[in-house]
């Protein structure tokens, strides 16, 4: 994966705590996770572990009514930084 330096300096980020799941097709179950910030291109997810992230997934934040179509653009730990497509 690239290191996201452009992806991140796209557009401005804010800080948020927001609970959402990612899914997937397949039969592979969601995984919870937490963003950590939002900006109009993208956001930065946290995971309670290290998880097998496939590149393009739904991204659904259920607090806020919102489910996006994201693509993969780093990872690093129990983090990850992925990119709006829809």
């Amino acid at each position: 994966m690239a290191d996201g330096m452009s992806w991140r300096r796209g557009s401005e980020r804010f800080p948020t705590s927001l609970e959402g799941r990612i899914s997937f097709d397949g039969d592979a179950s969601p995984i919870d996770c937490v963003m950590s910030d939002l900006s109009t291109t993208g956001a930065r997810l946290g995971f309670s572990e290290v998880a097998e992230i496939p590149l393009e997934f739904e991204l659904q934040i259920p607090e806020a009514g919102a489910c996006a179509r994201v693509r993969l653009v780093w990872t690093r730990g129990q983090e990850a930084g992925v990119m709006f497509t829809d």
